[in-house]
C-alpha cells in the first residue's frame, strides 16, 4: 500500500493546499499529495492554479502561449503497467 492510498485529507487540509496553489507558494510534499485528491470542483480550482503556473512560466521564458514536445525522448509505457501478471520482466510496478 503506498502513502497516498492510506492518507485522506480533511476538508480543511485540501482548501489550504489549494489556497496556497492558487497563491502561487510552493507546496511541500505534504500538500502536494493532498492535492492528489482533488476532485470535482476542487479538481477544477487546481487545475486552474496550475493553468497559471504554467503560463506565467511560459511567460517569463519569453515563449507565452507556446508550448513545446521533443519527439526524441522515449518513455518506456511497459514499465509503468499496473496489471499484476508478473509474466513480463520488462515491466517494473509503479
Amino acid at each position: 500500500m503506498t502513502v497516498s492510498e492510506s492518507f485522506v485529507p480533511s476538508e480543511s487540509a485540501l482548501r489550504r493546499a489549494l489556497r496556497r496553489a492558487e497563491d502561487g507558494v510552493v507546496l511541500n510534499e505534504v500538500e502536494a499529495e493532498t492535492l492528489l485528491h482533488a476532485r470535482g470542483e476542487h479538481l477544477e480550482r487546481l487545475l486552474g492554479a496550475a493553468s497559471r503556473v504554467r503560463d506565467a512560466g511560459l511567460q517569463q521564458a519569453g515563449r507565452p502561449g507556446t508550448v513545446t514536445y521533443s519527439r526524441k525522448v522515449f518513455i518506456p509505457v511497459t514499465q509503468l503497467c499496473r496489471d499484476r501478471c508478473h509474466y513480463c520482466t520488462f515491466a517494473q510496478s509503479p
